[in-house]
């Protein structure tokens, strides 16, 4: 075993159920403590920690909080304890709303404990964190590591290792069979080539390397093959980095398909509980937007029967998940003929807009009613924004994949609105770019990414007054 290696790692499995244990520690003493100090508690506080603290492990457990983060960035791990705890918020809530006659508490005191628990677990996180870098720079707790292959794709290992210091790796350089003078050897950086596979065989065997991150191109599968099992023979951990890099995937995964690991190169991510997190953030924010806006609503409707002939509300169809066409509700802009061929598309200088229907669409109103498409179940408030049928026809050929925007459900506000691409597509690159935008939403989709893009969304409406709609913005302004 190295001389080098971490004074920790040995015990990484029960520090990870010790942190299990502390975190129910800090959710049970919070309010313990909390509710002691106002002579408040009860037999019915324990069951209702004790629900709070099973129902966070389990969540907390399928978020895959309870690992080793010694290699990942402490804002994921705090963002996993929020989505976490945001969601046994969720349901500790419900249950208190059920049952408040077995709970007669103070609901005061527990909203304080939920704001100040999370900021403990995320505390805690903070200390050990402090703990293990004051342990590195006294020379302590550090892994060695190696890597194999001194092309781009082993650059790109190395320079996140000597990035990111934090996590103990010292990096001791990279083993090719190939000499310096070798044409297709790429050298550029500070890390040193230091040998062959011979030479990474000895230092490993001699416990000299802690880890070995194999960043040989797929192609070599007989070398990396053989390199894994005689790697086999030494006490280090290998990790093998495949150049994903050359693929286009959307929300890639590894996942097993009867315990045989496969990796899910094309798909939604609201699959499981985040779709039930997502689909319950839709139900809670357009229930309580229309209790909010109701009475407006029905005074703009009013507005519209009164200003012009037809229908307050119109309805077209749009593609929705899984590319099925579902109806689509806006409050009406233009005269009642115009919207008889729904596959038509209404340019912002329309003549057809009605005096009322160019303040709707200058100010996004138009679109309130779809919260009721996201009581349904067919739109969801951050999304993609819906095209007319006609604009998916004309570009789903035209544009590489342009119908995986389809893989998810259709929004009111999305990535693409709040970065200038909204409107008019007046250009095919328009178009490509707010597709782009769209499918890096999709691959990186997170509660707080949503909550971003709501609070941007916001802004740019106070801003602009018009970010919410597809047609919102004024003839030559940004489209997206």
């Amino acid at each position: 075993m190295s001389t080098n290696s971490g004074s920790i790692r040995p015990y990484s499995f029960l520090l990870i159920q010790l942190n299990r244990v502390v975190d129910a520690l800090w959710i049970f003493v919070g309010l313990y403590a909390l509710m002691d100090y106002r002579g408040e508690w009860s037999e019915e506080l324990i069951w209702l920690a004790l629900l709070a603290a099973a129902v966070f492990a389990l969540l907390s457990q399928i978020n895959y909080l309870y690992r080793s983060w010694c290699v990942a960035p402490l804002h994921d791990e705090i963002s996993i304890i929020w989505r976490s705890w945001l969601s046994t918020l969720l349901i500790v809530v419900l249950v208190l709303y059920l049952f408040d006659n077995l709970f007669p508490i103070n609901k005061t005191a527990v909203l304080i404990w939920f704001i100040i628990t999370p900021l403990m677990l995320v505390a805690t996180r903070v200390v050990v964190r402090l703990a293990l870098r004051f342990s590195r720079r006294q020379g302590r707790n550090f892994r060695t590591a190696a890597v194999v292959g001194m092309n781009e794709i082993g650059h790109r290992v190395a320079d996140r290792i000597l990035f990111n210091r934090w996590m103990g790796v010292r990096l001791v350089g990279y083993f090719d069979e190939r000499s310096l003078n070798h044409q297709r050897l790429t050298v550029d950086g500070p890390v040193p080539l230091v040998g062959n596979m011979d030479d990474l065989l000895a230092q490993a065997a001699a416990g000299e390397i802690d880890i070995v991150y194999i960043a040989l191109p797929m192609r070599a599968e007989t070398r990396i093959k053989e390199l894994i099992e005689r790697l086999a023979d030494t006490m280090v951990s290998v990790y093998f980095v495949a150049d994903f890099a050359v693929f286009d995937f959307l929300h890639a995964q590894w996942e097993t398909l009867s315990e045989m690991p496969v990796l899910r190169v094309i798909d939604s991510p609201f699959n499981g509980f985040n779709g039930f997190s997502k689909r319950l953030q839709d139900i809670c924010l357009a229930s309580l937007l229309l209790l909010i806006l109701a009475v407006p609503m029905l005074c703009i409707a009013i507005a519209i029967r009164l200003t012009s002939s037809g229908p307050a509300i119109q309805r077209q169809l749009r593609h929705g998940l899984g590319g099925e066409e579902f109806t689509i509700y806006k409050f009406r802009t233009t005269v009642a003929e115009a919207n008889d061929n729904q596959r038509e598309r209404i340019e912002d200088d329309d003549p057809r807009i009605t005096r009322i229907g160019a303040f709707l669409r200058r100010t996004s109103i138009d679109d309130l009613p779809q919260l009721i498409n996201v009581l349904q179940g067919r739109m969801s408030i951050v999304g993609p924004h819906p095209h007319p049928l006609k604009l998916n026809d004309e570009h789903a050929s035209l544009i590489q994949r342009y119908i995986l925007r389809h893989k998810v459900r259709p929004g009111m506000t999305g990535w693409a609105q709040i970065n200038g691409l909204h409107g008019e597509t007046e250009s095919l690159d328009k178009m490509r770019s707010r597709v782009e935008y769209d499918l890096e939403y999709i691959n990186n989709w997170s509660f707080w990414f949503d909550l971003r893009i709501l609070i941007l969304t916001l802004v740019r409406i106070w801003r602009e007054r018009g970010c919410f709609s597809v047609r919102a913005a004024p003839k030559g302004s940004p489209t997206r």
